[in-house]
């Protein structure tokens, strides 16, 4: 059984401005923490790819990704944890409190949430090499969605490290995403970089870029790699965020990142 327990959750700070996000803590006790981080940090560990600069990720779906899940047990229980629909609703409603603060926020109408557990989306790279008839239950899965009207969601997520030369330009996420979670496993020194950067439109634009010009936005506030930190948010059109560039270190940052993600396309409207 899991030790893992939304009741010991505390939290460090949130905000509804410009979209709503809260930073938690305690999640993981020490000893899982030094555990994740030891089995990422072995020579033998393999990961699936080195994306944005210099993260290496592992990520859901794959050979390596169940084989971490089989070697250590903290991330078996923190897999377990997130595919869980109860959790979901757990952040999903403390953020849609914060949202419904703004006099002027983003908002969808489907909320008939459908989990998915255990699901890997077809579309990705690593799942689309499956079998015939796993990417046949993907598909059905789509058309029942539609046909039921409902918004189903799964789990995605991957555990990474980061070191120089890592970043991330201003950005929101892919439209299917509802909601998105970070979670830092290690300390890492903010004169380092690898902090994680909320920014906000100067002013309201015609259009939501997934990758918005940066004279057109204001950084707001940094969020600093803490151990044990795990940062939620609402994953609208206005959720622009990045990572400020890894500078020359030895340090190296390990966290996971994750996501609960429709089948379909999410709706977002601005409400005024």
């Amino acid at each position: 059984m899991s030790t893992i327990n939304l009741s010991n959750l505390k939290i460090i700070d949130r905000f509804s401005e410009p979209y709503p996000l809260i930073i938690y803590s305690d999640l993981l006790d020490v000893s899982q923490l030094d555990s994740l981080q030891e089995s990422l940090s072995k020579d033998e560990t393999i990961y699936d790819k080195i994306v944005m600069g210099n993260r290496k990720t592992i990520i859901k779906g794959t050979k390596n990704f169940e084989k971490l899940l089989k070697k250590n047990n903290t991330a078996n229980e923190v897999n377990n944890f997130f595919e869980n629909k109860s959790v979901f609703d757990f952040f999903y409603n403390d953020l849609e409190k914060l949202n419904l603060k703004n006099n002027d926020y983003f908002d969808f109408t489907n909320k008939k949430f459908k989990f998915l557990k255990n699901f890997t989306n077809s579309n990705s790279g690593y799942a689309s090499n499956r079998s015939l008839s796993f990417r046949l239950k993907n598909r059905i899965s789509k058309i029942f969605s539609k046909i039921n009207n409902d918004c189903s969601i799964y789990c995605d997520f991957d555990f990474s490290v980061a070191s120089t030369g890592y970043w991330r330009e201003p950005h929101h996420d892919k439209d299917e995403r509802v909601m998105n979670f970070l979670f830092y496993i290690n300390n890492f020194s903010e004169d380092d970089g690898g902090s994680f950067q909320v920014f906000k439109y100067k002013k309201n634009p015609k259009k939501y870029l997934k990758q918005p010009d940066l004279n057109d936005l204001e950084m707001i506030k940094k969020i600093e790699p803490k151990r044990g930190y795990l940062v939620t948010f609402l994953s609208s059109p206005n959720s622009i965020h990045g990572v400020d560039i890894i500078k020359e270190t030895k340090q190296k940052r390990y966290f996971f990142y994750g996501s609960y993600t429709s089948l379909v396309k999410i709706d977002w409207k601005r409400r005024i």
